[in-house]
């Protein structure tokens, strides 16, 4: 119904779209619309799963999100995705595309996915780009003995410690060693407010 009554195009981003058809998951594609995928929030629901290697395939974009905030890792919804495909498909790698590393995969199609629902320039450390970057906890076990492709590997596939040691965010870094300036007081107001919505 969408594409038989509007222009879809590069500007769209279709969150879930979990249930499609063939001609629809090539429409998509084939649009430049970027399909926003919350695989723990559909994994959650019981909603099923987003049909990627078809998607891409036709050449499809993706972003990752968490719309329920059932988690708030995107490390964890790249996981979930992958993983999710492979007991579909019941093989390995399905998001390796033209890349051999499957967390590279996933992660540049993720970020240019994202950037291009944000109508954000993070194409890679380029002029006119927004610096937005994150620098990995070299010092972590499961990053030991890593290099190249083998980081992103590790950073999504291995379990869910924070691997992440800075983030810079439009040239300003916004978390060193692990900590946000402002952690404590963001903590305790989410806290708050948490237990005033459930206590009513």
């Amino acid at each position: 119904w969408l594409y038989d009554t509007l222009e879809v195009d590069g500007h769209w981003c279709l969150i879930h779209a979990t249930h499609l058809t063939e001609t629809e998951t090539g429409d998509i594609a084939a649009s430049g619309a970027v399909a926003g995928i919350c695989p723990t929030t559909e994994g959650n629901l019981g909603d099923g799963l987003f049909p990627l290697k078809p998607f891409l395939d036709e050449g499809g974009v993706f972003g990752i999100g968490s719309d329920s905030h059932v988690s708030q890792c995107p490390v964890e919804e790249l996981r979930l995705l992958e993983y999710g495909q492979r007991l579909a498909h019941q093989r390995r790698n399905i998001a390796a595309g033209r890349h051999a590393s499957v967390g590279r995969s996933l992660w540049e199609g993720a970020v240019a996915g994202g950037a291009r629902a944000a109508g954000r320039p993070v194409a890679g450390l380029a002029p006119g780009q927004r610096a937005d970057l994150i620098v990995l906890d070299r010092g972590h076990v499961n990053l030991a003995g890593r290099s190249g492709d083998g980081f992103l590997d590790s950073l999504v596939f291995a379990g869910n410690d924070c691997l992440v040691r800075h983030v810079m965010v439009g040239g300003r870094w916004v978390v060193r060693d692990g900590h946000h300036p402002a952690e404590a007081e963001i903590a305790a107001a989410f806290t708050r407010i948490v237990t005033n919505m459930i206590n009513g």
